[in-house]
């Protein structure tokens, strides 16, 4: 007679309700047992649900979704190893364009230091894009910078290169771009969406007061209302494409001031599933002017970015940030894959961009024929994390999420993986996806 047990990834949340909720970060889903219901099945979190037990149709429901799992199988064999082979499938590359910038952000981390791509590692690129497109099932691009949109001509290259590429080898393509939005008009966007670039992360950080003061022009001006207004024109289009308006926040965004900037949020985009919000502290990662920085501490930062996407729910905003959050890999920092590279302009191949200083991230060099020239030593350390899990990642039931690859960089500074959200911010994330599916 066959037997079930609780899911080593799945998690007992009590709501203020006392309704029972169960996540589960391996399959990223959330189960919400009704008052009624929750004594019957907090009974078999700590025992096993008998054959017998099924005819309550909601234990058999728990058991045919995975809440619960046969006592019989070695579960976690088998999600380490599916997890395994999801993180090395297809390959991504974060591409630098450009290493200058049109702004200067007060908390930016980077020199400046370089311009426009050669055209040794464009060619590099060219051809690695081609030779991975007869080895691997999907290529994904990302722009980055600097500032990319001020090589646009070799963003326009290399994808019109990448996508033919693809199309030879029957590969699928998805491409995305981090811009600060400034440069990000119409004809631009065309030419962007022309060639699949579909993703895109823009900044507004706060009311117009607020992010004009972090977020300046390189040669001084303000910035928010010609972002505004590149955003706005995108919300006018047809086609179908992902904004993700990052916001990154410090001590200095008064609740006054993030109730203002929601507000404005939600009169222009709340309602165009297109649109998200997602909510960051600001921190010291490196730049100039970290000590002049105003930042939250990890617990309050926590607590803040809870109720920010709480209050963009409230408004009309999409929950597909936090649920991502809550998925398989939706923890695991680009940095820890093993099938994913930084570009720089010179050819540097880094595995993190907030690192570029650092020459344990300078783990190899891209040449014109397209070969990776790699330091494997260098390459371990941000891949080979395995090592750590047998610590608090081991039996922790959210490492689908993470799988110790939050921060790679963290991790090799402190010789253990960070948790990607404190507990409460955790919990918190599961009864926001639960309470707004049953709005």
């Amino acid at each position: 007679m066959r037997k079930w047990h609780l899911s080593s990834y799945t998690r007992a949340i009590e709501s203020e309700s006392n309704e029972l909720l169960l996540h589960n970060s391996f399959m990223g889903s959330i189960a919400r047992i009704p008052l009624h219901e929750s004594q019957i099945v907090k009974r078999y979190l700590t025992c096993e649900i008998e054959e017998s037990d099924l005819i309550n149709g909601t234990l058999k429901d728990l058991c045919e979704a995975g809440f619960f799992v046969p006592s019989d199988i070695d579960e976690r064999k088998i999600v380490d190893e599916t997890i395994r082979q999801e993180r090395e499938a297809g390959f991504s590359v974060i591409i630098l364009p450009h290493e200058n910038c049109n702004f200067r952000c007060v908390y930016c981390y980077e020199k400046f230091e370089r311009g426009r791509m050669e055209q040794d590692v464009i060619n590099g690129l060219k051809l690695l894009v081609d030779n991975k497109a007869r080895k691997v099932k999907h290529i994904s691009i990302a722009w980055f910078g600097g500032e990319p949109l001020l090589a646009r001509d070799i963003i326009y290259d290399l994808s019109d290169s990448f996508l033919e590429s693809c199309k030879r080898n029957a590969v699928s393509y998805s491409g995305g771009i981090t811009t600060n939005g400034y440069l990000l008009t119409c004809d631009v966007v065309d030419a962007l969406l022309k060639r699949r670039v579909t993703s895109y992360q823009v900044t507004l950080d706060g009311t117009e007061e607020t992010h004009n003061q972090s977020r300046k022009l390189a040669g001084g001006g303000e910035t928010y209302q010609k972002i505004l207004n590149n955003l706005v024109g995108m919300q006018c289009r047809d086609e179908n494409f992902s904004v993700k308006i990052r916001v990154n926040f410090s001590k200095d965004h008064t609740p006054s001031v993030m109730e203002q900037f929601l507000d404005k949020m939600r009169l222009t985009f709340a309602g165009d599933s297109r649109f998200n919000l997602n909510f960051h502290p600001v921190g010291k990662w490196g730049g100039s002017n970290d000590s002049e920085l105003n930042v939250c501490d990890a617990n309050s930062a926590g607590f803040v970015r809870a109720e920010l996407f709480k209050k963009s729910l409230q408004l009309g905003f999409s929950d597909a940030p936090i649920k991502r959050s809550l998925q398989s890999h939706g923890n695991v920092c680009y940095a820890g894959r093993e099938t994913s590279i930084v570009v720089g302009t010179n050819g540097t191949i880094y595995k993190c961009t907030v690192a570029f200083d650092d020459l344990r991230n300078h783990v190899g060099k891209i040449t014109r024929d397209g070969d990776l020239l790699i330091d494997q030593a260098k390459w371990d350390l941000w891949t080979k994390l395995e090592d750590k899990d047998a610590g608090k990642c081991g039996s922790c039931s959210f490492s689908p999420t993470c799988q110790s690859r939050g921060c790679p960089l963290v991790a090799i500074n402190s010789k253990e993986p960070p948790c990607p959200m404190t507990k409460e911010e955790y919990e918190s994330r599961v009864k926001l996806v639960a309470l707004n599916a049953a709005i």
